[in-house]
Formats: structure tokens, sequence, C-alpha cells
């Protein structure tokens, strides 16, 4: 746990703040596991290549059986849309994220989102949001998740700016603390962040 003395200091030189949703921004009050029975129509093979390329491609979960090369019973599908309306209709801010936005945006720095994301859900975290952000960057658009480096270089790629004028923002050491120190920015903890902001 960082000391209150480096946490005051960690906005020093600091441009824009990158932001985790899930879990740090937003999150799914009502969880139902959207693509459980979609996986559960696969065979293992289907499985894993399924697991592996739901993140990193921008596809909605109707055209994924044609993309996976097989057919799925159409109540399957019809299933997952449910239970995903049910989850997309859910998402809210977490407590407090909304102000803590509203006061880095207004106190100048840039904001922008870097999320491990399938399509079906960007609409629904696009609206839940206090503004748009000046930067989105969605595994499923950028090909790569959290924590490979390609993603990190697409969110400093995206912001124009020194990986050291970049704050990250999240809820796992791995993906949103680990990932974006060894590309060069700082990073700390969703629950940092906040006691920053309320002490300030």
């Amino acid at each position: 746990m960082a000391c209150r003395t480096d946490l005051l200091s960690i906005f020093d030189g600091i441009e824009a703040v990158c932001f985790d949703a899930f879990g740090t921004l937003v999150e799914i009050s009502d969880k139902r596991q959207a693509y459980r029975p979609l996986f559960k129509a696969l065979s293992p093979e289907k499985r894993r290549a399924l697991k592996y390329r739901l993140l990193r491609e921008d596809r909605a979960f109707t055209v994924w059986p044609e993309a996976l090369g097989i057919e799925v019973d159409p109540m399957t599908l019809l299933e997952v849309m449910e239970r995903m309306m049910i989850e997309t209709g859910s998402i809210v801010m977490r407590p407090g994220m909304a102000d803590i936005w509203t006061r880095l945006r207004g106190g100048g720095l840039r904001l922008a989102v870097c999320s491990n994301l399938s399509s079906d859900y960007i609409p629904a975290l696009r609206s839940t949001l206090p503004d748009r952000p000046d930067l989105e960057v969605l595994s499923c658009k950028v090909g790569a998740i959290k924590p490979e480096p390609a993603i990190y270089a697409a969110v400093l790629d995206g912001l124009q700016i020194g990986a050291g004028r970049v704050l990250f923002v999240g809820d796992t050491p791995r993906a949103d603390i680990e990932g974006p120190r060894k590309a060069g920015m700082k990073a700390i903890r969703m629950d940092e962040l906040v006691a920053v902001m309320e002490s300030g």
C-alpha cells in the first residue's frame, strides 16, 4: 500500500488518466453470465476458440456461430440475448466514480478508458459514463487484451503523450497495475485514487 505522501504526489506531471471499465468505473449489478449458454453449446475445441477470440474480435454474439464454423440452436442465441439485455440494462457507475470523473475532467485532465470488452457491451458502457472519453481502447477493437503489451501501446498511441504522463487506474493487479507500469505508465489501484480524491 502506498503511503499518503506518495498518493498525494501521484498526479505530478500527469496529463491523462486511463481507467479500466468494469470493476473500476462501472459494474454490472445483475450478472447473468450472458455468454454461458453459447459456451455450453460448443465442443471443447470451439469453446477454447471462442474464449480466445471473444474479447479480441469486434463481433456481435449473433455472428459467433458462423465465425466459428458451426450451427447453434436459435433458442440458445435467444437465451444469450435475454441474459445480455438484463446485464447491459443493469450497468451503473460505481459509487463515487461519476464525481471523480467529473472532477478530473474539470481539472483539465484527459480521460481514457481501456477495457477487455466484447462488442456487445460497448453501447451500454458508453451510455453509462458521464461523458465520452477522450480515448477508448477496447480489446475487441484493437485485437489485444490486458495485460498484453499491445493494448497499452494502443493507449499511448491514441493519447500521443509520453507514458510517464499517463496514470492508469484499475482493480486488477496484472492487467491494471503491472501491465501499465511495464509500458512506462504510472498506475494505482482504484481504492488509492478514491483516497487521493477524498483527501483533496
